[in-house]
């Protein structure tokens, strides 16, 4: 079962409802300190808890207090459900269900839409696709392929009566097995439309199984140094008693097959010895992504100190004494000092806490998803970076991950469409005002994005500069190069070149092309000059950028489109006449002629590759700045002819503004 979409309104600052979709993997929420990032994650753990406290909806401290009174004397909040969560089902969901004696139809989109109210009374309701049960209805009927459009065309009220109608409009024309084909249709789609809406309590519990659910982790949930077994094992029985930091110890202390009781007895040892594996264990796996100190070990012991007196005997006074486990850091680049571990490294600590709390999840085949509440805000940067690899890379690829940040290190610009922006609209004279949870782009204030801003590489200040001319996005520095030395040239020689509106900017690879329109497509008029064809995966993506905020997708120029004797994959480099390009190559590189060449029609770097393996491909342009003139000198009429086609299609976008 896989989470699509959540909805959360009415819940701490969230007043107007907000829909979030959802990524397969890994969803990124961006804001600054305050926003509601922790509110929705905060929702969604009180939706189906893994762990933690705070487990339930508390109407008086977690209702918007500006509605309270008022909303109270117009419904009964207790119903009311601020979290309302979408999962698509999954093979394994259906067949569960269908077991339950749901008899679920065949359709390729069925939604479970789970809900929680402020009275923490839940419900499930079964979503299904008309169109989709209509048309497998359509095929178990066996209904005549002249009648199918007719159908397809009836909407679910007036289903049954339309059939009824068709049915007898086709018995009167003497059509009697298609009559009958249509009357079994109006059965069929009722027999499967049976169990879409609420679910009754018997099925609904067997599908509430099924629901992963929500395991959330904070700097209130890494391990303490010291913490005192006898009083754990007291609380073990009284799960509202465990603290945050309680359930990481009684994680560790499971992934090491003990229960805080077993230090109690006289083998505490041996007990030891197997928490220090389970320790060294997980040891390992931070060291895969934590590279900051590699000399680093968890180290367990335990004493019995005095907690405090009691009286036994009349007159009789004793100390009393409990089991305490100490977690240690020893340092072996230092010398192998032994510190608590609370007061070292505080990434280390982050991480390792986080993979001992989870380690009762990791591989299991119980299903969770994952909430991270500014994960790694003490790592240094780097280091957010090595977790950063870890969520996309280890977490995200078994189970959905939720995170926030307000870090430049933690977000991969490459990957913003997984980005969602959280940001506070309330003011003091607008108080109702409400979170917002949008797309990331620039439309969202300059606080909320500036991380991603960051990661991009360029500040809001050089934007407002760049601002009263019409941004040209381009792959890299050579591709900026090129154009200006050939514009220059055709300028010269009293010829149209690249038009002086332009802005050019490096985005600094294929990938970063859609996060810059993201990013910039609202506020800035902008086109974009991609290497490629029109079909490729980036391209598209580019433009599902540019649909999103709004710019015409026809300022999306690729290479490839700009003449028909271009490659359909051609890179800025195939402008050229490939005697040209080859002219600055060997100069650059070289040697390399025409005939070492591949004779297909593939892009000349990919040809080059081929025939003497990758190379720089800003070499090649620098030697055009150095050595302009003689270049010039020698040029072909065709590479002339291909740049001026491009700086004429790269002009038309500045009038369709």
């Amino acid at each position: 079962m896989r989470l699509a979409k959540v909805r959360i309104e009415r819940f701490q600052n969230f007043m107007d409802g907000q829909t979030i979709n959802i990524e397969p993997d890994v969803t990124c929420l961006v804001g600054k300190n305050e926003s509601g990032k922790t509110t929705v994650l905060k929702a969604l753990h009180r939706l189906k808890p893994a762990n933690g406290t705070g487990r339930e909806f508390n109407l008086t401290t977690e209702y918007p207090r500006s509605r309270l009174a008022r909303d109270r004397r117009q419904e009964d909040l207790n119903s009311f459900c601020p979290v309302i969560a979408w999962f698509h089902l999954e093979d394994s969901d259906r067949a569960a269900l269908d077991e339950a004696g749901l008899n679920l139809p065949k359709t390729a989109n069925l939604v479970l839409q789970i809900g929680r109210g402020y009275g923490n009374g839940r419900y499930v309701d079964l979503e299904v696709d008309f169109r989709e049960l209509l048309a497998d209805a359509a095929t178990a009927a066996d209904v005549h392929e002249d009648d199918l459009a007719q159908i397809e065309a009836m909407t679910a009220t007036e289903l049954a009566d339309e059939c009824k109608a068709l049915a007898k409009q086709l018995k009167d024309a003497g059509e009697a097995a298609r009559s009958k084909a249509i009357a079994a249709l109006a059965k069929e789609v009722a027999r499967l439309d049976e169990h879409s809406g609420r679910l009754e309590d018997d099925v609904m519990e067997a599908a509430w199984a099924l629901v992963p659910a929500f395991f959330y982790f904070s700097d209130y949930d890494t391990l303490p140094g010291t913490c005192d077994l006898e009083v754990l094992a007291q609380k073990v029985s009284d799960e509202d008693a465990l603290s945050p930091r309680d359930q990481t110890v009684l994680a560790l202390l499971e992934y090491a097959n003990e229960k805080p009781g077993d230090f109690l007895d006289e083998d505490f040892d041996s007990r030891k010895a197997e928490l220090q594996a389970a320790g060294s264990d997980l040891s390992q796996k931070v060291f895969e992504y934590w590279k900051q100190n590699d000399d680093l070990t968890v180290v367990f012991d335990t004493d019995m100190p005095v907690v405090g007196t009691e009286v036994r005997h009349p007159g009789v006074e004793v100390e009393v004494r409990h089991r305490t486990l100490h977690i240690l850091l020893r340092d072996d680049r230092h010398g192998g000092v032994e510190t608590n571990f609370e007061t070292r490294s505080a990434g280390f600590q982050w991480f390792f806490s986080f993979l001992a709390a989870f380690s009762k999840y990791q591989g299991s085949k119980e299903k969770v998803i994952v909430l991270l509440d500014e994960p790694g805000t003490k790592l240094h940067g780097e280091a957010q970076r090595d977790f950063l690899r870890y969520i996309h890379n280890e977490l995200g690829s078994e189970q959905q991950v939720l995170y926030t940040t307000h870090s430049q290190h933690m977000i991969d610009p490459a990957k913003y469409e997984k980005m969602r922006a959280v940001h506070d609209r309330a003011t003091r004279t607008n108080v109702n005002a409400g979170v917002a949870v949008t797309t990331v782009d620039l439309s969202a204030d300059r606080d909320t994005v500036l991380p991603v801003e960051a990661a991009l590489g360029y500040s809001v200040s050089q934007h407002l500069f760049f601002g009263s001319g019409h941004h040209l996005l381009v792959e890299g520095s050579a591709d900026f190069v090129y154009m200006q030395r050939l514009s220059d040239y055709l300028i010269g020689e009293g010829k149209p070149g690249l038009d002086g509106q332009f802005a050019a900017i490096p985005v600094g690879g294929i990938d970063n092309f859609a996060p810059f329109i993201a990013l910039m497509g609202r506020r800035f008029p902008l086109t974009a000059l991609m290497d490629g064809a029109e079909s490729t995966r980036q391209h598209q993506r580019a433009e599902r950028a540019a649909r999103a905020v709004g710019v015409d997708t026809d300022a999306i120029i690729v290479c490839g489109s700009i003449r028909d004797d271009l490659p359909a994959t051609a890179d800025i480099e195939d402008l050229f006449d490939p005697e040209d390009y080859l002219w600055l190559y060997n100069r650059a590189i070289g040697p390399l002629e025409l005939a070492d060449l591949a004779s297909t029609p593939e892009p000349i770097i990919k040809r080059i590759h081929s025939a003497r393996g990758v190379f720089d491909h800003a070499l090649p342009a620098h030697e055009l700045t150095r050595s302009a003139d003689e270049f010039f000198a020698q040029v072909r009429p065709a590479t002339l002819e291909r740049f001026a086609a491009l700086f004429a299609m790269l002009e038309a976008t500045l009038h369709a503004d």
